[in-house]
């Protein structure tokens, strides 16, 4: 089964870069952000993964979002996921240009900083299959060190640095987006003896159901490098991240409701893996909140 899903992500590449054969640049901008034609992939990022999508400049972008750490399994003692507690992310984005932003976001998880700056610098507007690249570099802090461990919050061990290549396009009249995002972190267990890295292939795929409503699935495998525990204490290894749900787009405003095994939200943290495999036993309610200003 798993060799199966590579295979398919494998051919989803491959489709990417055979599409950059078909036609020539014919790009044009709008006045405030640069976009693909399509609505489909208008907004700045999935529930976790990022678009090529850019703000224009001096655009703000406001992002809040939450994983509840009981699964749906638990049933009504537990709400069916929604008692809590949870991990939570928030963070804001500045459009430095209408092809380059920067976002500063923290979660609780060992109150984990990141800061990220993306720049879209390719696009190609083609009836057959349009085709957009971006680049998004990032530095990470973890400043909540637990007390077994003797180094201060701003110790070098404590810093991440990722790397992240997208690539977007459209199909079917730009009803369905599809993104490959091929990731990097270093430093990926800051509490190893030595330094971790681990590289994980993101894709996503966004089916537009009519103007507002549409239904997404991300899958991120670890194709190599570590995908051990994240914290102090636990047990075991991370799984592949899993995330399916809908998403309504409205005013300015992007939700995301799912599912998904993967508690953990920042970049550096979230590419690692999932705590738990993606057996339904294991989902947890996740949700999040984007408004562009």
């Amino acid at each position: 089964m798993r060799f199966q899903v590579r295979v398919h992500i494998l051919f989803l590449a491959l489709v990417f870069c055979v599409s950059g054969t078909w036609a020539q640049p014919s790009w044009q901008a709008s006045e405030t952000t640069i976009d693909l034609p399509v609505e489909v992939l208008s907004a700045v990022q999935m529930a976790n993964l990022p678009t090529t999508t850019t703000l224009g400049q001096g655009d703000f972008f406001y992002e809040i979002a939450h994983r509840f750490h009981p699964t749906v399994d638990e049933g009504y003692d537990a709400n069916f996921g929604l008692d809590g507690p949870v991990s939570m992310r928030t963070a804001v984005s500045y459009g430095l240009a209408d092809q380059w932003m920067l976002t500063i976001g923290r979660s609780n998880v060992l109150d984990n900083l990141d800061v990220t700056s993306k720049w879209r610098f390719y696009e190609r507007d083609s009836a057959s299959l349009p085709l957009a690249l971006a680049l998004s570099l990032g530095l990470a802090l973890n400043s909540d060190i637990p007390a077994i461990v003797d180094r201060g919050a701003t110790d070098a061990d404590n810093f991440q640095f990722f790397a992240q290549a997208i690539a977007n396009t459209v199909m079917m009249d730009g009803r369905l987006g599809l993104g490959l995002v091929p990731s990097y972190v270093h430093n990926s267990s800051v509490f190893a003896v030595d330094r971790q890295h681990t590289v994980t292939l993101g894709t996503y795929a966004r089916f537009e159901l009519n103007p507002m409503w549409g239904v997404f699935v991300e899958y991120s495998p670890a194709l190599e490098g570590y995908q051990g525990i994240l914290l102090p204490g636990e047990t075991g290894r991370s799984h592949d991240s899993l995330a399916l749900g809908a998403a309504l787009s409205t005013g300015g405003h992007d939700f995301y409701l799912f599912v998904t095994n993967n508690t953990r939200l920042n970049t550096t943290q979230y590419l690692v893996g999932a705590p738990t495999d993606a057996a339904p036993k294991n989902w947890h309610l996740g949700f999040g909140i984007t408004r562009h200003l």
